[in-house]
């Protein structure tokens, strides 16, 4: 037997890569997909529910390299404070729907349930460190949970499949570097720990400030003090992700999977993340 959901989908001043509203026939939840630089007119569109959650995405024609999943009784406003204290977002995909439809307690659960997900699934970097565990009454815990899985469902509708694990070619061994601001960085990416070292001999920008990385400013400060300018690095060091490296060695805030490249000049997301590898 074939089973069919019809997802409608509305495209605001009939741009497709602009704002759009999705709905799926006899759901309530309405999804909007907001790109960043069209958040101040998103604000303004009327008879959107302000309760559920939402995924920042760093994405580039549907290829997600970093998520950031939270929740909102604000409705769209919400973002606007994301706008100001998060750099590395593109592209917002929120799911709302009435207050009586989605209870404060629910929320919470559905918001611990994505965050989960996006920390333990996919081949994509994520802001969300830690899950939180509130209190679910266990009568409501499978309605959430279906809830979820709709959300999940109209991610993968819209492009954006949050399961998705790509698989690279190359050697563990290939060298990536990075001449940003003419500070000359290097080192090598693990697939099998998701790990990126910045070899010896890097420069390290002590001259920039690091943005919300409180770790990676404790290990600078630890090993260059006081410090400024342009500092050379004297041994190899390991870190959980592309982008602390980048932001270790540049400062600022740094997409590690878009500035680390190789000799041919792709970037570490194209060469292990790109479907057409």
């Amino acid at each position: 037997m074939i089973r069919v959901k019809t997802l409608t989908i509305q495209l605001i001043d009939a741009q497709p890569n602009r704002i759009r509203i999705c709905r799926v026939e006899g759901e309530s939840l309405v999804t909007v997909v907001v790109p960043r630089d069209d958040l101040s007119e998103a604000k303004f569109l009327p008879n959107i529910p302000s309760r559920g959650i939402y995924y920042l995405l760093d994405e580039d024609h549907g290829n997600v390299s970093r998520v950031y999943a939270g929740q909102t009784t604000q409705g769209i406003a919400r973002l606007e404070a994301h706008k100001t204290r998060k750099e590395f977002w593109n592209k917002a995909v929120m799911f709302l729907d009435d207050d009586q439809n989605i209870s404060k307690d629910a929320l919470d659960v559905l918001e611990a349930k994505a965050i989960d997900y996006v920390r333990t699934h996919g081949s994509y970097e994520t802001d969300n460190l830690v899950t939180p565990k509130p209190y679910m009454d266990p009568y409501k815990e499978e309605s959430v949970e279906r809830l979820h899985d709709k959300i999940l469902f109209r991610m993968a509708a819209l492009g954006y499949d949050l399961n998705r694990v790509d698989q690279g070619p190359v050697s563990s061994a290939a060298i990536f570097h990075t001449k940003k601001n003419g500070v000359c960085g290097t080192g090598r990416y693990s697939k099998d720990t998701g790990h990126f070292t910045v070899l010896a001999g890097s420069n390290v920008d002590m001259s920039r400030p690091i943005q919300k990385n409180a770790a990676v400013t404790t290990l600078r400060n630890e090993l260059f003090g006081g410090l400024s300018g342009i500092v050379e690095l004297a041994e190899d060091l390991e870190f959980p992700t592309p982008s602390a490296a980048a932001v270790f060695v540049l400062g600022g805030s740094q997409n590690g999977w878009t500035e680390w490249v190789n000799d041919a000049g792709c970037t570490l997301d194209q060469v292990y993340r790109s479907e057409e590898n």
